[in-house]
């Protein structure tokens, strides 16, 4: 048998097909290639149809994994709103992994402010919230005992999932002692990216510990580029927005984005 796919992936090679070639084919509603982390921080004006975009984030997860990310008011603000309960219902329905956001700055903002926000989420969002987001969050080694308290405080508040994001290259002290799940490991523009490289200890770990937000991304066959440049990464997300508020919609390639996510990990057409 594999001497037949070896003679078929050889001859596939001889014409050029080389890059497209795969063994199995990809099962409908069981997504083997990238996940999406997405900031959906897009209010769910439900009463609008051609305003909320939620519904279309949940319909897209019978196709693609997705982490969303709801942030009501810079953080929870509280209790979710009417309007925030009847978005995270829709995502929630859908079996979309939801995260609530935090803010620390860099390690600026005092640590038991960031706890109480935790706390809130805990006490108003668990029905649907099952991780926390710290944003902001400082790359250097020296801050690691700051975040490493704040990864078990939400851990032991019940939280499932913790994930950072410095949206830059983090100290390797962070993944060797596990702290966060995941870990945004670079948030910029497209332009940007092209130039970019990834530490090397990209490959020394698991691809699901690491996510990558590029916004500024104008097509989709720029958006397969990021793939095909973002080995080892499995949480990807783009989009064609642009600052100062470049996660407040949708990218307008996102059904096709969606469709691509489908695809094996090894393959971008």
């Amino acid at each position: 048998m594999w001497k037949k796919v070896l003679a078929l992936a050889v001859l596939l090679s001889a014409f050029g097909l080389g890059g497209c070639f795969w063994v199995s084919s990809v099962p409908d509603l069981n997504p083997v290639g990238r996940k999406i982390l997405l900031p959906l921080y897009i209010y769910p004006s439900w009463w609008d149809s051609a305003a909320y975009l939620w519904d279309d984030v949940a319909a897209a997860a019978a196709k693609a994994e997705i982490w969303a990310i709801v942030n009501q008011a810079s953080g929870p603000g509280g209790p979710p709103n009417s309007d925030y309960v009847r978005g995270m219902n829709d995502l929630r329905a859908a079996g979309i992994t939801m995260l609530g956001y935090v803010w620390t700055n860099y390690g600026g903002k005092s640590i038991a402010d960031v706890k109480a926000e935790v706390d809130t989420y805990a006490e108003y969002w668990k029905d649907w919230v099952s991780g926390i987001f710290f944003d902001g969050v400082n790359s250097s080694a020296s801050w690691l005992p700051y975040y490493r308290e704040l990864d078990a405080y939400a851990r032991g508040k019940g939280f499932q999932w913790v994930v950072l994001n410095p949206g830059t290259t983090i100290a390797e002290e962070y993944l060797e002692e596990g702290v966060g799940d995941v870990i945004v490991i670079y948030e910029d523009n497209y332009m940007n990216f092209l130039a970019h490289t990834f530490p090397d200890y990209v490959g020394r770990y698991p691809k699901e510990r690491f996510a990558i937000l590029i916004w500024g991304v104008p097509t989709l066959e720029e958006a397969k580029e990021v793939l095909r440049r973002a080995t080892g990464i499995a949480f990807v997300q783009c989009t064609d927005d642009v600052p100062p508020n470049d996660w407040d919609t949708l990218p307008s390639y996102w059904a096709d984005w969606i469709e691509l996510l489908r695809q094996p990990l090894y393959y971008v057409p």
